[in-house]
């Protein structure tokens, strides 16, 4: 999968080169030349939280003139991170301290891996000499590297110079590579010894295209194919959420009359208001006969997952182009016949203006009008699939959509399912990057501090976070990061007394329902202890006007609000 910036993962002229002349020149501590080389590749922000093992680091970040973004959890500062890579468009760096700090952070750092998110996480571990002795240390571990070893690239730097040798492979990767999260660790005595800068400049990040693989010939081949097909689909992944991506992707799309769906995580990279969207729609069984029945597959980056199509990719459908820069992702699922591989922002691109030249000589009259019904018949399928299960939430996005309209919005939902039956169906998106959710690895807790990372963003008009008293309890601590920073995030928070998705499962598996039901918290009570304004409404489950009138309260403050809604009678 494709890097998902919408530009280069780290100012061009801000890699390396300048860092180590400098660092050598003055005294530098190992925590200072690791703060300044992030400040260099132009971070301006780190996610943080101070503790005994890691103070050093944070001074050293407040003389970079580094902006420290704190929380109560690790794991929310994990999500917050997250959701700010995803708008930015840029890595995001995380701080913690050692043991239960770093093990805070992992759940965090799979959905970040999952999502194909760029993150950096950096911690102190214990000192060398007590590594694996297991002699009581605070906050000691058999194998700290070991442990985030098995879950991304990880490295244990002894010095200065070998802080940055990996800080600056973790750029590259990033640039030329799926973006995977990363992991940096130093022992916390080294952080005020010397840094010992070697003299020579440090790596640069690669320019565009030094990972491609595909030929000229190649993308021609695939773009014959393609114009040459009766009933193209395109599928969307995150890697494919760029800005270069995004506009191939719709010229394909309207240049072939192909229809196209996305993963979750691609929600909005063709405004899903245009007449060849699907939406979010793979799970569909409507949505898998379509691809069973189409004689051509464009797959941008895209995994084609189980967890998307909830089951397995569905076979019987025609030839396949995929676009990936991951070797592995781009056959994994399903082989493709025609195998680009390469940054999407590179590769699309060219082939959009292949295809471009190729279907302007063919008269596609009658091509286009049988591709109309098709778009047609198939969007109305699979509304028809779509609305089982989420009607409920239907009334409450539509009020969303229709209040916030001229807005640029962003929605952070958990793995529940007022966001995969409401938000992911009932909100239509008009770009990429707007719809926040834990596609994959699929955590609860996610949506508050998402909501927190795309406000500090800075990206978006209004952010409001969608979820279920179920996942807002697994990081409800982190309204209190929201009154701290005074950020205007509206929550609204679905109650149905519980687990409500897992108990339905129970009951078709015919278990006995147990550990999914609790009594409902008072939340605007809860709200009001972190001195967050809240509403509380019971829905109707006809056309929620208590919900739409509270929701214009909410979007006419400037500060934080949430809005408790009681939806346990209308699913009862």
């Amino acid at each position: 999968m494709t890097a998902a910036s919408q530009q280069s993962a780290y100012p061009e002229g801000s890699s390396a080169t300048r860092a180590s002349a400098e660092a050598a020149s003055i005294d530098l501590t190992v925590a200072d030349s690791i703060a300044r080389r992030l400040a260099q590749y132009g971070i301006e922000r780190v996610f943080g939280i101070p503790g005994t093992h890691n103070l050093e680091l944070f001074r050293s970040l407040g003389a970079a003139g580094i902006e420290i973004i704190s929380a109560h959890h690790e794991q929310g500062l994990g999500y917050a991170a997250d959701a700010h890579a995803r708008l930015t468009g840029k890595p995001a760096v995380v701080v913690t301290t050692t043991g239960p700090g770093i093990t805070n952070l992992v759940t965090a750092l799979a959905t970040a891996r999952a999502a194909s998110v760029p993150i950096l996480a950096i911690a102190p571990g214990i000192p060398e000499s007590g590594v694996g002795r297991d002699e009581g240390w605070l906050h000691d571990l058999p194998s700290q590297l070991g442990l985030m070893s098995q879950l991304v690239r990880s490295r244990r730097a002894q010095s200065g110079s070998e802080a940055i040798k990996f800080i600056d492979e973790v750029a590259r990767s990033w640039e030329n590579e799926r973006p995977l999260p990363a992991y940096l660790e130093i022992p916390f005595d080294m952080f005020g010894a010397p840094a010992n800068i070697c003299s020579e400049g440090g790596s640069t990040v690669s320019a565009l295209g030094e990972h491609t693989n595909a030929t000229k010939h190649d993308i021609d081949r695939a773009a014959q194919f393609l114009a040459s097909s009766s009933s193209p689909l395109i599928i969307v992944g995150r890697g494919a959420t760029n800005h270069l991506a995004v506009g191939a992707v719709r010229e394909i799309a309207e240049g072939l009359g192909a229809l196209v769906m996305t993963t979750a995580n691609a929600k909005g990279v063709l405004d899903e208001r245009h007449p060849l969207s699907l939406g979010v729609s793979l799970r569909t069984a409507s949505g898998k006969r379509l691809i069973e029945s189409s004689d051509a597959l464009l797959v941008v980056g895209s995994d084609l997952g189980r967890s998307e199509f909830w089951g397995p990719f569905p076979t019987g459908g025609g030839r396949m182009v995929r676009v990936d820069v991951d070797p592995q992702t781009i056959s994994a699922n399903a082989d493709p016949q025609f195998a680009l591989r390469g940054r999407t922002e590179e590769i699309m691109p060219q082939l959009s203006a292949r295809i471009s030249k190729l279907a302007s000589k063919v008269k596609r009259e009658d091509v286009d009008a049988s591709l109309h019904t098709r778009a047609s018949e198939a969007a109305r399928e699979i509304s028809a699939d779509l609305v089982q299960g989420g009607q409920v939430y239907r009334a409450f996005h539509e009020h969303l959509q229709d209040l916030t309209a001229g807005l640029d919005i962003a929605v952070a939902g958990d793995s529940s399912q007022a966001t995969y039956f409401g938000t992911a169906t009932f909100w239509k998106a008009t770009r990429p990057n707007r719809f926040l959710y834990p596609a994959g690895y699929g955590t609860l807790g996610y949506a508050l501090p998402a909501a927190i990372g795309a406000v500090l963003a800075q990206e978006v008009d209004r952010v409001v976070a969608f979820t279920g008293e179920g996942g807002m309890l697994f990081s409800v601590q982190e309204l209190a990061t929201i009154a701290e920073y005074s950020l205007p995030i509206i929550t609204v928070v679905f109650v149905n007394g519980g687990y409500r998705e897992i108990r339905d499962g129970m009951e078709q598996a015919g278990i006995a329902p147990v550990g999914v039901d609790f009594p409902p918290p008072d939340l605007v009570a809860i709200s009001r202890g972190f001195r967050i304004d809240a509403r509380s409404i019971v829905a109707d489950g006809e056309d929620e006007i208590e919900f739409r009138e509270a929701l214009v309260w909410a979007l006419q403050q400037e500060s934080p609000t949430l809005i408790s809604v009681d939806i346990g009678r209308i699913e009862s």
